[in-house]
């Protein structure tokens, strides 16, 4: 018991000197490094089915400077090469013109990132399955966002 009182008594001391010793430069906040949001963050697990052969895209939206963490891994793929995967995002048109950005295009069964909108828009993956079995790629997903049916 007194070995433990010691550890913190020392670690506590330390702290103490160590804060006392420290100057701090307080830089100023650029813009886009803290944002507060009205909504709730939310997290979600999406599975999405693909069939052989079958292609499909899964949106999420977006406001520029929202953020997402995300993961999605293909279930049951014996081949990962046989996944196309394009991470995209694309604004709303205006007179059949909009604005499209690709973030990652690539084979695999896997993929985990971060995204900062850079616009207000539809966010998503492109995917396509060219297996002849199905195969199910699991989506986890957080942050500011909404899903689109």
């Amino acid at each position: 018991m007194r070995r433990v009182a010691v550890a913190v008594a020392g670690a506590l001391a330390f702290v103490g000197i160590a804060s006392s010793q420290v100057e701090w430069n307080e830089l100023p906040l650029a813009d886009g490094i803290f944002r507060e949001h009205a909504v709730e963050y939310r997290t979600d697990v999406i599975d999405i089915p693909l069939g052989p052969l079958e292609e499909l895209e899964y949106k999420l939206a977006l406001n520029e400077g929202d953020a997402i963490v995300y993961q999605w891994d293909a279930v049951d793929l014996k081949d990962p090469e046989l996944l196309w995967a394009e991470f995209h995002g694309h604004t709303p048109p205006v007179n059949n013109v909009g604005d499209l950005m690709f973030y990652r295009k690539a084979n695999g069964g896997s993929e985990r990132g971060t995204l900062v909108a850079p616009f207000t828009g539809i966010h998503g993956w492109y995917l396509r399955n060219d297996a002849e079995e199905a195969i199910v790629v699991r989506l986890k997903v957080a942050g500011f966002y909404e899903l689109i049916p």
